[in-house]
């Protein structure tokens, strides 16, 4: 699913057709390999659109590189894996575009975000977030952002229209959360402060806490999630301690109620 918002989000406008490309079988949609979408990129902008990539997961930045390098209308002009890094990249060569993680190193994104957009306002940012960063993702918007993009769920076409719709001045959301997210930021109370105080502590646990909570909220048992996720029930217990204090609760069937009203 892809959103887009322009103007003040005082309503909502759906993608130009010709840039919405995430790969579903619409008779509707140009193929993103087709000469017709390149030479439509090619008249909104002589040279490649420049794009920045700011992310702690070096996978991911590996990942998107590749792809935007498939990509003739973009060009990569650098990556940082550091805030501090992100800001002196932006001051260097101001691109019209920058890919940034929701959090790098446990810092949330939002006084990046806010630095880019006062300093540059011709960067426009797009803030990349795993399930339970939801947020993080609306403070980055609040403080300037642009669009967010789902780790999970998005894809390579995807990726390439939300990129397109931020450098043409839209507002472009893609996942599941964006509806939530968009609700959110029109103000009809669609995130409630308690759910993102919920959705804080959630982004909070790391890979493997995140893995057993999954199992806690399917009701598996210490033994169940120990055969699944290969790990000793020592560890598994222990790690429940883990995710108790992390998600202010007293017990698992407290941890896995609060990880459902967040998914």
């Amino acid at each position: 699913m892809g959103i887009a918002f322009s103007g003040l989000l005082s309503k909502v406008i759906p993608l130009p057709m010709d840039f919405f490309n995430d790969g579903e079988s619409d008779k509707g949609l140009l193929d993103p390999n087709s000469p017709k979408l390149r030479g439509i990129h090619r008249s909104l902008r002589a040279d490649p659109l420049k794009v920045v990539i700011a992310d702690e997961d070096k996978l991911l930045v590996d990942g998107l590189s590749s792809l935007l390098a498939t990509w003739e209308e973009f060009e990569l002009v650098g990556v940082a894996f550091t805030y501090e890094d992100a800001c002196a990249l932006v001051r260097r060569v101001q691109p019209p575009v920058i890919l940034m993680g929701a959090s790098i190193q446990g810092v949330p994104c939002a006084d990046t975000v806010a630095r880019i957009c006062s300093a540059y306002p011709q960067t426009r940012v797009m803030i990349l977030a795993s399930m339970g960063e939801s947020g993080l993702v609306l403070d980055g918007l609040r403080a300037g952002a642009r669009g967010f993009g789902s780790r999970e769920e998005i894809s390579g076409n995807r990726l390439r229209s939300l990129v397109w719709a931020l450098a043409c001045g839209d507002i472009a959301f893609s996942g599941s959360l964006g509806t939530q997210l968009q609700g959110a930021l029109l103000g009809d109370g669609g995130l409630s402060e308690d759910y993102l105080k919920n959705e804080r502590y959630i982004a909070s646990l790391d890979e493997r806490e995140r893995s057993i909570l999954a199992l806690l909220e399917e009701g598996c048992t210490n033994s169940e999630i120990s055969s699944r996720l290969y790990l000793s029930e020592p560890t598994v217990k222990k790690t429940i301690g883990s995710i108790l204090r992390k998600l202010h609760v007293e017990n698992r069937t407290q941890a896995a109620v609060l990880y459902a009203k967040c998914n």
